[in-house]
């Protein structure tokens, strides 16, 4: 394709379409190409607005009953790009937190996983991080559950008691019932 020289009227096209018209659409228009449409608005210092004011009302009206999955797929854009623009229009899923579940959390924190009360909870494990931040809920001494530790339940939960459990791994018999648990061994 022969390199064109682009006119005054070329760039005023370009100016009042470059937001409703994609680079490939704009350079057939001129018989270009979709990289010299790109470049000649970059030199015009043309950006295309990627939410419109419609897209951001859809997030408005839908982020509470939409997971970012749904919302990706309904707008044609990336969960990355959704997550990054709820955060730009400070749209926040705040699940509250209730006596209840201020007290399971206290309960169980020292024997579960931040991933095993997140998913418990309903929130992120972010979210979990801060709030047993706010609540000073820190962990003495975090025991990491290795694979033969893992292995030895597996192999003995149903012949063992809780406590030969406990002293065979090396663990508090709360870490042996919460770890038979998240692995669905009962």
């Amino acid at each position: 394709m022969v390199r064109r020289k682009w006119t005054e009227k070329d760039k005023q096209f370009l100016r009042d379409n470059h937001q409703k018209m994609s680079n490939k659409e704009l350079a057939e228009c001129f018989n270009s190409t979709p990289g010299a449409v790109g470049y000649q608005l970059r030199m015009l210092g043309l950006r295309r607005r990627r939410w419109t004011d419609e897209k951001d009302e859809f997030l408005r009206n839908n982020y509470m009953r939409m997971r970012n999955r749904e919302l990706s797929r309904e707008l044609g854009k990336t969960v990355c790009a959704v997550e990054k623009r709820l955060g730009i229009l400070k749209l926040r899923r705040f699940k509250k937190w209730t006596p209840e579940r201020e007290q399971f959390l206290r309960d169980n924190y020292e024997i579960m996983s931040n991933a095993f009360l997140a998913k418990n909870l309903g929130i992120t494990e972010l979210a979990l991080a801060k709030k047993l931040s706010r609540l000073g809920l820190i962990r003495k001494r975090k025991r990491k559950w290795s694979k033969s530790k893992e292995e030895f339940l597996r192999a003995n939960y149903k012949r063992l008691g809780i406590d030969e459990l406990a002293a065979g791994c090396d663990m508090p018999p709360d870490y042996i019932r919460n770890k038979i648990t998240e692995l669905g061994l009962r």
